[in-house]
């Protein structure tokens, strides 16, 4: 454990020269000035990654003082992690102004799972909380000035939006201050107020950030936007009294949730909206596994876009049991023009197919086990009809993208793997309606799959897959 004065890089400059006052006085005057600068030295901007500001005893002096060139705010999101065992009140973040003590106050109330959020001296009180003791917590608060509303959430999960104050900002000069809760001005601490604990990743926009980058915050090892107005990674600030710097405290959990991430990225349920799958190269590992606790399918229908310069054969879509690796499977031939539905290893082609490369092509394949039919849409064109199998498929099912699963779950092969982007990608375990499909081709308004869900979609990466911006042509 170091001191904060072991490492900040301080902008500390004494200038004890002779001056014309009497000698005692100027002494005094330089005494004073070097005593002050001592204990409040600002800070260069400082990348906190991996570590943690460590509040050790309760004090009424101890604090961090947060620094930000901002003097009008219309909306405010702070997110931060904390841990602490303080079942007393304590604040979290505090920001004030010369005229508004609690212009953004963020408090935990004494009250089990209370939290109390104050914008422009208005309060909300927000019951129910996961509040947790001894475990590291994420929080994020949210106000905005137009529509007054305030919200808070606690490990991604939100609570209800409640109004507090609306119709003005927060003006003036802000200070911004970790450790204690401000009564007045840059001060008037209460040691019964002060916090005791770890604080990190601390974070400020002067906007409501969306959900989506709220859940990506709260995961902890999922990229988000970091803060306009104070941002951990350049983050500048004043240490007074006795607060510490130390390496962040991950817990066993924690780790083996990093280490799996590393491996193996295995998501919650993510809206994926305007995003694609990316597959850089031509490999038998990287693919992306699909989740669905679906295990009994009499009717299936899958859409999605893809775009790549293959020639060769590859897999677009695999869907394999413990009994059957193609039980249902679109696949691009090596022919020309030509592609290939599996249905419970049985094999339908669909010829005259416009394929063309390094382009955006939207396709749907679906089959009806009553009837053994199957049909492939390309770009809002069906082909004819075709039999095939007429048996449900049952079993434990893996859906793979990336990869042709020969055996359940794996026997990849590298001229089989596609390489190139796919999106959208949508599953019901039905046949959807000519429009529908028309809907889904134009993207237009349709039902998301009920099976796989593009806007909601549960999934794993392995291997060398990448999450990215979706492009579109421009004309």
């Amino acid at each position: 454990m170091t001191a904060m004065r072991a490492q900040t890089k301080y902008k500390c400059h004494f200038y004890l020269h002779c001056c014309s006052q009497h000698p005692d006085t100027g002494f005094k005057m330089q005494l004073l000035l070097l005593l002050v600068m001592l204990t409040v030295c600002a800070a260069s901007p400082q990348d906190l990654s991996g570590k943690m500001f460590t509040f050790p005893e309760e004090t009424d002096t101890a604090h961090v003082r947060l620094t930000t060139s901002r003097q009008n705010l219309r909306a405010v999101t702070v997110c931060f992690r904390s841990f602490t065992d303080l079942q007393r009140e304590h604040s979290l973040f505090s920001l004030a102004t010369p005229s508004a003590a609690n212009d953004f106050l963020v408090v935990k109330k004494e009250a089990d799972g209370v939290i109390d959020i104050l914008a422009k001296q208005n309060g909300k009180l927000f019951g129910g909380q996961n509040y947790k003791l001894n475990a590291w917590l994420s929080i994020c608060s949210t106000w905005d000035a137009a529509s007054g509303l305030v919200q808070v959430w606690i490990d991604g999960k939100p609570s209800s939006r409640k109004f507090t104050h609306s119709g003005s900002n927060i003006t003036g000069p802000i200070i911004i201050v970790l450790g204690q809760d401000q009564d007045n001005y840059g001060g008037g601490f209460d040691v019964k107020q002060s916090f005791v604990g770890m604080m990190s990743d601390v974070h400020m926009w002067d906007y409501v950030i969306s959900p989506r980058e709220i859940q990506n915050y709260a995961q902890r090892f999922v990229s988000f936007t970091p803060g306009n107005v104070l941002n951990w990674r350049e983050l500048e600030f004043q240490i007074i009294g006795k607060v510490l710097i130390e390496d962040e405290q991950l817990s066993l959990t924690m780790v083996l949730m990093l280490l799996a991430m590393l491996t193996v990225c295995s998501a919650v349920p993510q809206d994926l909206y305007g995003k694609m799958f990316i597959f850089p190269q031509e490999t038998n590992t990287a693919h992306v596994r699909l989740t669905t606790s679906r295990q009994d399918l009499r009717n299936v229908t899958v859409c999605l876009r893809s775009f790549t310069d293959l020639r060769r054969g590859h897999s677009l879509f695999s869907l394999a049991t413990p009994s059957v690796d193609n039980d249902f499977q679109i696949y691009k031939d090596d022919a020309h023009e030509q592609m290939n539905l599996h249905v419970r290893n049985q094999f339908v082609y669909f010829a005259g197919q416009n394929y063309k490369l390094n382009t955006w092509h939207s396709l749907c394949s679906m089959w009806d086990s009553a009837s053994g039919l199957a049909q492939l849409w390309l770009d809002g064109k069906p082909s004819s009809w075709k039999l095939s199998s007429k048996s449900s498929i049952n079993g434990p099912i893996i859906i793979v993208l990336g990869q042709e699963q020969d055996t359940h779950g794996g026997g990849f092969v590298l001229t089989e793997s596609f390489a190139g982007m796919l999106s959208d990608v949508h599953m019901w375990d039905y046949t959807i309606s000519p429009c529908e499909i028309q809907n889904y081709m134009d993207d237009l308004s349709f039902p998301p799959g009920n099976v796989l869900n593009w806007r909601a979609l549960e999934f794993q990466i392995i291997g060398t897959v990448l999450i990215g911006d979706k492009q579109k042509s421009c004309y």
